[in-house]
């Protein structure tokens, strides 16, 4: 990412004859929220790790599966997607990954299915909810119309009712070869329970606490509207303060996950500054043109279904968080400018839809995307980009269909 960030800019160079951005405007590229969220929840997920709690529950996890691969692959799947309707998707995968890959490690099969299944729920859960994805979380503060019920009303049934069962059954289908190829072998709950317990209480008592406060706040963030990030960054330093006061150095090199940052901080500033170059503006005003040249009957559909399916295939290419961003002003365009056929709600949902599902498309989708890859890398499971590309294009295309006809069912047809 950080190349491609460079070959960016020495193209933004030559567009503007020998111009270059300033070192103070690529900082201020970066999604600051988005990376402090990020180091902030591996801080405390790194303390959390160090006290047999993610052991703890993959051995309960495991038991619950009563020795099938297909039951805990749903079990894991359905825990990823209702844990993301609720924290934003990054911090589930942040906390659910590291018990998948050591509860895979029990059972001495390759986790890579599951973490990329568990990935694929995440965005899908996440996009039930103001607080589930970033995406949402600007169009909720962009909009005077859209507030957290709103989300619950007109999103979330799709959601669970319809696109995570689906999907579910597509993951099922895609991974069978893994799932049905040995049996799982006998478990001895009792010996497990006894081998992997919880080996140091005091720091799970602090660590635990901080991580519940931190979701509760997350939860409750339509009442007080502060950043995460500085929610995460609180907790994270008040969690080393009580457990690991005098080797903070050792929190920081071995619970944050440096390259993951640092593949954001280039993917940031690749993704700006192709909108500086006029490519994401070039997109939304094609839309634009497009929607306004049918008759005003058709307008409303067809606005639907293209800022859906171009939201999808663009955000599976480029971090939906930007080109979100971008295509806020374009709806409140889009709406100014035609007041009798189309209005901000279903526009707006139009748009969560497609970048939040959009995610899915490939591995530089999505933010929980690239921290889950960055987490398996570091346990020496290497998710590549065709690794992740056939199972998430495939949910990405099924579950954007879905949303295109029951978006057409409750705004237009109905």
């Amino acid at each position: 990412s950080i190349f491609g960030s460079m070959v960016a800019l020495f193209f933004f160079f030559l567009m503007h004859r020998g111009e270059t951005e300033s070192i103070k405007t690529i900082m201020l590229h970066q999604e600051w929220s988005t990376l402090g969220l990020l180091f902030g929840m591996m801080v405390i997920v790194g303390e959390l790790s160090h006290t047999g709690i993610f052991e703890w529950l993959a051995v309960r996890l495991l038991v619950s599966s009563k020795g099938s691969f297909k039951r805990l692959m749903v079990l894991l799947c359905l825990l990823t997607a209702v844990a993301s309707a609720f924290l934003d998707n990054v911090t589930t995968m942040l906390l659910i990954a590291p018990v998948t890959i050591d509860m895979c490690g029990i059972l001495q099969v390759d986790p890579r299915p599951y973490l990329i299944s568990e990935i694929i729920l995440s965005n899908i859960g996440g996009t039930a909810t103001l607080i589930g994805d970033p995406p949402n979380i600007i169009i909720g503060s962009s909009f005077d119309e859209i507030g957290f019920l709103d989300f619950i009303i007109n999103i979330m049934p799709c959601i669970f009712i319809i696109a995570i069962p689906v999907s579910l059954g597509l993951m099922l289908w895609v991974y069978r070869p893994y799932t049905s190829y040995k049996e799982m072998v006998e478990l001895d709950a009792q010996k497990l329970k006894r081998t992997y317990p919880i080996y140091d209480e005091p720091r799970l008592l602090i660590a635990g606490t901080t991580t519940c406060f931190v979701i509760i706040l997350f939860f409750l963030h339509p009442l007080h509207h502060k950043d995460t990030a500085w929610l995460a960054l609180i907790a994270a330093f008040l969690t080393i303060s009580f457990t690991n006061p005098h080797d903070v150095q050792d929190v920081f090199r071995n619970h944050v996950e440096w390259d993951t940052l640092l593949f954001f901080a280039g993917l940031f500033v690749l993704v700006e500054v192709c909108a500086a170059m006029g490519l994401l503006q070039a997109i939304g005003g094609a839309l634009a043109g497009i929607i306004k040249a049918q008759e005003e009957s058709k307008q409303l559909p067809i606005a639907i279904t293209l800022i859906l399916w171009v939201s999808a295939i663009t955000s599976a290419f480029l971090d939906n968080i930007p080109y979100t961003a971008t295509m806020i002003p374009v709806v409140k365009i889009l709406a100014d400018e035609l007041p009798l056929t189309l209005s901000i709600e279903p526009l707006a949902w139009a748009l969560s839809f497609g970048a939040c599902l959009g995610g899915n498309g490939t591995l530089l989708g999505a933010s929980a995307n690239i921290v889950t890859a960055g987490i398996a890398a570091n346990r020496g499971y290497n998710i590549s980009f065709l690794n992740f590309f056939y199972p998430g294009m495939l949910t990405m295309i099924v579950t954007i269909a879905i949303a295109n006809i029951y978006m057409l069912i409750v705004f237009v047809w109905v």
